[in-house]
């Protein structure tokens, strides 16, 4: 604190001063954050909470200041640590609450500092006194944000434990079918059922993790959510250490192919992080169905050979939601495959030849003029290709081309 009485008796007539001149200081200064920090923009109550932490923050450094209290010797405002608390129940980033306390220290030392200009001072005490008036304003604010910093992470820890582990009870009885209040899940999660929903499955690929892992997860989702347009925040519901289901308000009926290459593009940013997921379904039971087509593209994203590397793996893409059919018995569909296939399900160019040649030759309604153009062989060469494959099929006495053209998908899919 300032070390005489004559330092201590100006520093009284600024602070007075101050109070006299700017009575709606906390309210210009809530202004300035919300102009300067998005995430407080259009939310009343924050604004509110904003206002009042700004209030008994200025209340505590007047008394401060003007009695000459050891900064030790103080709580911090209740109101303040109410403020941070609430950012942290709503997922606020930390950073957005530090930003607010400089800007705030920022133009209380302005204010107060054209007030030391206007005593009539000789130099050298009006220097000794900003001195004296930012460094005890520095160290409240250093001071401050430490307690508030703890009092933030402790309860962004417990909300959101808490909040994930409400939202996975009530979320299961949904999935299995059980009967569900859309008002109590409402009221439970903050998320309506009464709409179209997109349902996703987020995760790590390296098995350790743990809060901070999954709080990376919810950011991501919710950066995922606002791509997608969703309006509202997403439902989000952690599985284990590393993996989070999710579901998206979708105010649309398909997501556009700009859209999913930004999301390809999000996700292949982020080290480590793959995302799967549904189809956009309506109401309790479109929630339950793009669920289970989310899970079953997350099973295909780690069993497929050809989706094995992709950062987003859709429902709606190639193959995808065969395959997760297929994979609810993977072993008999390989079986089987090799059983259509006989041992051109094998291993080496000759019969990787002839099953591209295959593939494409049902794919083009068995056309030889067309699947020579595509495959870049003479027709005589297709030809020949397909008569030693039906040979083989006609000697095991099974050639069904629907049947053929499926085991060559599941080969694709799964490999040999």
């Amino acid at each position: 604190m300032l070390a005489t009485i004559e330092e201590h008796e100006a520093l009284r007539q600024v602070v007075i001063q101050v109070e006299r001149d700017h009575p709606d200081i906390a309210l210009q200064m809530r202004d300035l954050l919300a102009n300067n920090i998005d995430t407080l923009h259009g939310d009343q109550q924050l604004l509110e909470l904003l206002h009042a932490s700004i209030e008994s923050n200025l209340s505590t450094i007047f008394h401060m200041l003007v009695n000459n209290i050891d900064l030790q010797s103080l709580k911090p405002p209740t109101a303040a640590v109410e403020y941070a608390i609430r950012l942290a129940q709503r997922d606020i980033p930390l950073s957005s609450l530090t930003r607010a306390y400089y800007l705030a220290q920022s133009m209380f030392l302005r204010i107060v500092l054209e007030e030391v200009e206007s005593l009539e001072l000789p130099d050298g005490k009006r220097i000794e006194l900003v001195r004296g008036l930012a460094n005890t304003v520095h160290s409240y604010i250093d001071w401050m944000l430490q307690r508030i910093t703890e009092e933030y992470g402790t309860e962004h820890r417990r909300w959101w434990s808490a909040r994930a582990t409400t939202n996975t009870a009530v979320i299961l009885k949904v999935l299995r079918g059980e009967t569900v209040s859309p008002q109590s899940f409402t009221a439970e999660t903050h998320y309506d059922l009464d709409q179209r929903h997109l349902a996703m499955v987020a995760w790590f690929e390296d098995p350790s993790g743990g809060v901070e892992a999954q709080q990376r997860l919810d950011r991501l989702v919710r950066q995922v959510a606002a791509l997608l347009g969703s309006p509202r925040a997403p439902l989000i519901s952690a599985v284990d250490r590393t993996t989070a289901w999710s579901w998206a308000s979708m105010p649309v009926t398909s997501v556009s192919a700009k859209t999913r290459a930004s999301l390809d593009q999000i996700i292949a940013r982020a080290p480590g992080v793959r995302l799967s997921l549904g189809g956009i379904e309506a109401g309790i039971e479109g929630f339950r169905y793009s669920h289970q087509q989310a899970v079953g593209a997350w099973h295909v994203a780690q069993s497929s050979n050809r989706y094995r590397r992709s950062p987003v793996v859709a429902d709606s893409d190639p193959n995808v939601a065969l395959t997760s059919i297929l994979l609810k018995d993977k072993a008999e569909s390989v079986r089987w495959m090799h059983r259509v296939l006989g041992k051109y399900a094998g291993a080496g160019d000759t019969n990787s030849a002839v099953r591209e040649t295959l593939r494409v030759f049902f794919a083009s309604g068995q056309n030889y003029s067309r699947t020579a153009e595509l495959t870049g062989v003479h027709r005589n060469t297709v030809r020949h290709r397909v008569a030693r494959f039906e040979e083989a099929q006609r000697d095991a006495q099974h050639f069904d081309p629907l049947e053929v053209a499926l085991a060559l998908r599941i080969h694709d899919v799964f490999g040999a």
